[in-house]
This record gives C-alpha cells, structure tokens and sequence, in this order.
C-alpha cells in the first residue's frame, strides 16, 4: 500500500491526542518514596501513569505488558526482529515559579502548559499516536514495534536495568525524548557527591546555621535558602538588596529570633546546559561570602562560587570539549550545610571524545588539594554513532522530507534512553524553533510541534516495520 504522511490527515486525531496526553499529564509522576510498594517500586503515582498508558495501548488493540511496574511496553505488529521506541512517564518536581498548576495542563495560544509536556509525556503520546494512526491505516508490519515506558529516567535508570533484564532487546530503536534532526551522540553523564568540611566556628559575629538548595542534580536550582544567626556592625538586610541589585537573583531577606532567614531564587533549566538557567546556590554562597562568618566558612562559600559559577569545571582544570560533542558541563544540584559540613550533589556531562579517566583524575587531584572527597553515584558512558550510519542517515532523510531542511545529525549534553539500546539514537521530538523548557517553570509545547512529530514518527516506523 501506499501512503501519504501529512499533518493535515492528523487533523481528525487531534482530540484524541489532546484528550488523552491531558490526562496523562494530570498524573503527578514524580519518585516518591512513601508510596513506594510491590508493582509500584517508584511510587504510586508514577504506576498511576503507567497503567494508564498501558490501558489505552490495550483499548486501541495492542499487546501491553506491565513488567514488575518498572516499565512496561505496548506493542504492534509480528515478525523476529523487534524495533524499539523508548520514552518515559516519569518527570521531575515543578519546583517554583509556575504561573498555574503545573499539574492541571491547559492549551493557550497553541501551547500545552504543565510539567511533562516536553520531557516526556508528550514526545510520549507522539510516538503512540504514530502507532495508533498506522495500525488504523491497515498497515501490516513484517517486524514488531515496541513503545517502552520507562518510570525512572529522571533518577537513576533502574526501571531500564530491570525492563532489560526480562524482556527482549531491540534490533534498533530511538528515544523520542531530545531534539530533532537526529541525535547521533550523547556526552556521558556522572552524578557526584561532593563533600567538603571546614572548621564551624561559633566564635564569630554571625554564624551560619544551615545552607539548603536544589531538588535535583539534573535540575539547576531555582532556590536556595540559609538560617544565619548573631549580631552584625553592617546591615545585613541593607547588603542583601544591594547584592540583588547588581546581580541577576531575586530573594527575600527576614529578620527574626536573633537571626535571618535569606532565600535567593534564580531561574531552573535542565543540568546539559547549566548556563541557560541562574544557579541560586551559586548566588546565595555568592552573598554569604561578603558576610562576618569564621574565615574557613566565607573561604567555603567562596569556593562554591568560584568553582560552580561558570558550569565548566575550569577551576578544577577539568574544562574540555571536542568537535564531536561540545564542552564538558558542570552543575552544582544540590547543597546542604549545617554544622561546617558541606555535600554537593554535582552533575557532569562530558565529551564523548574526551576518555573518563582523563579528566576525573585531575578533577579528584584538585579536590584532593581542595581538601574535599567525591562519591559517584551514577555514571552513564557517553554513546556514539558516526554521522553516516545508514541508521541515523535513513531518520534524518525523513526529517528533512517534512521539513525541507538539510541539516546535520547532533550531538547533545542529554542522557536518553538511547543508551539503554544496543544500536539506538534520540529523534525529537523538539524542533530548532521549539522553546527549550524542560525542567522549567511553565514548561510547554506547540501542540503542532508534536503532532508533527507524530508524522516524522509514523513514517520512521513505517519504514522500520515494513522492510526486509
């Protein structure tokens, strides 16, 4: 049969595709420990979101499988070779400064509003759409094609170690959880604790009590805050709003109970580029530093500064980059102070030509002489597939059927599922004109932008299931 792949034959599945990524997006999928339990191992509102999709793939006809509520797949067609396509339900917390609900989505001037409508529920209902409108044309696939549903891939990726462990691995497949072209490598990824302890000496004027910031590593942080307490000669409140006038932070100083609470907000962006967003634990440290505290504990906050502000790693001699990939990237997460006391959750993501061990052991050198010590926590290899790869080549000729452009495969900060794949890229479902605003207050989409996607992605699979 032959088929014509247009946005305009969409038209007619438009409500559906709204309808059902609405509810989806209703669902507040972050980890959540306390309601963790058998069939839900990273809480139930994640799970929540699984059996929905799972049920709507089962109400459209497919075969669906809940594996261990780790993830699950929804699966067309017949045949030994399997594809896959891999996305996530889960996403990360809203953090602050939404203008609505960010769990209660609503469409405005042709944009989708709320937390997962870009990363990665609605490259998610995309790629279903795609299966749904194939199956609904009568195409027969010679091969399988599976929509995996991860649950953990704003964590720690355990929901693909388990899914893996079980099931099939695909021949080939994507991710629909980047940017389009096509994604033809992935810096890799490291998330650190970083510990660094200095004498907490009361002894001085004003002592700081504790120092909080950030949600997540993959996050930069929108907020951080800091109890200090004693008596100053300068006033602290007057040198806090001077601070805010000549930087870009906003905040809130109080007095009380012999002390002050002061909070420094930024702007959140996703941890691949720590420049797009304004780090508020850098800030806060930032002003903390100008303060009467013990010598070890301004030498503390002005460390953090120097080392984190520029979200490249140079004071720790670790600033590279290659053609392939860009520069290595650095974003300080999370911190807690209390008690002289300091860990740094610290998230980087580095060249894919540039070997681990190279710069990991200049980077531990210069905490060794820092007098601070690194844990890793998660540590995710970069991927790569040469640029003319008959895979990557045969998605970036449909990419540019639909869009007229002639473009090059990219490489990106991000970690995808592609890497839970043998043979696998990302592909979208971002374009170069979408707004980039994962892990952002206000996230949203062009519903158009996905239902194109949606297009680019039916085509793909077309070709994927009904070759030789």
């Amino acid at each position: 049969m032959t088929i014509h792949f247009e946005k305009d034959q969409l038209e007619t599945l438009q409500p559906f595709f709204l309808e059902h990524l609405q509810e989806l997006l209703r669902f507040p999928s972050m980890y959540d420990p306390n309601t963790i339990q058998t069939g839900a191992p990273f809480g139930a509102s994640i799970q929540d979101a699984l059996q929905y999709m799972l049920q709507l793939g089962e109400s459209e006809g497919f075969v669906t499988k809940d594996v261990g509520g780790y993830a699950g797949h929804i699966e067309w067609g017949q045949g030994e070779d399997l594809v896959g396509v891999l996305g996530h339900l889960d996403v990360v917390p809203p953090g602050e400064g939404w203008s609505h609900d960010p769990f209660d989505p609503y469409v405005k001037e042709g944009k989708l509003f709320a937390r997962g409508t870009q990363d990665d529920k609605g490259p998610v209902m995309a790629a279903f759409l795609a299966m749904k409108w194939l199956k609904d044309m009568g195409v027969e696939p010679r091969k399988r094609v599976r929509l995996i549903l991860g649950t953990d891939e704003e964590r720690s990726w355990a929901c693909m170690d388990h899914y893996f462990s079980k099931e099939e691995m695909p021949v080939v497949g994507f991710s629909p959880d980047a940017m389009f072209p096509v994604i033809h490598a992935e810096k890799g990824l490291i998330d650190m604790d970083v510990t660094k302890q200095v004498d907490a000496d009361h002894s001085a004027s004003l002592d700081l009590v504790h120092f909080h910031g950030g949600e997540r590593l993959n996050m930069v942080p929108y907020k951080a805050t800091a109890r200090i307490e004693g008596e100053s000669e300068e006033e602290i409140d007057a040198l806090f709003e001077d601070f805010l006038l000549q930087s870009n932070y906003e905040g809130s100083i109080m007095e009380e109970n012999n002390g002050y609470s002061v909070t420094v907000t930024g702007k959140s962006a996703h941890a691949m580029e720590p420049r797009n967003g304004t780090n508020a634990i850098v800030g806060l440290a930032k002003f903390l530093a100008t303060l009467p505290f013990s010598q070890p504990v301004r030498e503390l906050m002005g460390w953090i500064d120097n080392c984190y502000e520029d979200g490249r790693g140079t004071a720790f001699s670790i600033n590279c980059g290659d053609q392939i990939s860009g520069p290595l990237t650095m974003n300080l997460g999370t911190l807690s102070y209390k008690d002289g006391i300091c860990e740094m959750g610290v998230n980087t993501r580095y060249p894919v030509a540039v070997p681990f061990d190279e710069w990991f052991q200049a980077f531990t050198k210069a905490l060794d002489k820092d007098e601070a010590s690194v844990d890793i926590k998660e540590h995710l290899e970069p991927i790569y597939l040469p640029k003319d790869h008959p895979f990557v080549q045969q998605l970036l000729a449909i990419y540019e059927k639909h869009t007229g452009e002639s473009v090059e495969p990219l490489a990106i900060g991000g970690a995808t599922y592609a890497r839970a794949l043998t043979q696998g890229v990302a592909y979208g479902a971002m374009f170069s004109h979408s707004p980039d605003t994962a892990h952002n207050a206000d996230e949203h989409v062009f519903i158009d932008d996905l239902l194109q996607a949606a297009v680019i992605y039916a085509e793909a699979l077309y070709e994927l299931v009904t070759s030789d």
